[in-house]
């Protein structure tokens, strides 16, 4: 099975790989020309929320472990409340390797 670009026929020869911020294939959609990736916010969100959300996740577990039967909140929701942070941390920490691997990968290396 030979990959094609669309609207490439069969039996030609495939295409050179796209230079550095060349499209692959032809613009269809609408959006504008000059788009811009938010790839600065994200950077900026993950770096404020990755240990917030790890610090949460350890004082809710801290918390959870110092808790007594009657307690409120009890046990229950305060385990929950860290599965829901240790959740949020792992994205936010997945998210800032992947937009610090593509800044990498776009930026032409430095001479020096």
């Amino acid at each position: 099975m030979t990959l094609r670009r669309p609207g490439q026929r069969a039996g030609t020869q495939r295409p050179e790989p796209p230079q550095p911020f060349e499209r692959y294939w032809p613009r269809t959609g609408t959006e504008p020309v000059t788009a811009r990736s938010a790839m600065g916010v994200r950077l900026i969100l993950a770096v404020l929320f990755t240990p917030v959300f790890l610090a949460g996740t350890a004082l809710f577990w801290f918390w959870a472990t110092q808790t007594g039967p009657g307690s409120v909140p009890g046990a229950d929701s305060l385990y929950t409340l860290t599965a829901i942070c240790g959740g949020l941390s792992l994205f936010a920490l997945t998210d800032l390797i992947v937009v610090l691997r593509r800044r990498r990968r776009r930026r032409p290396p430095t001479s020096g």
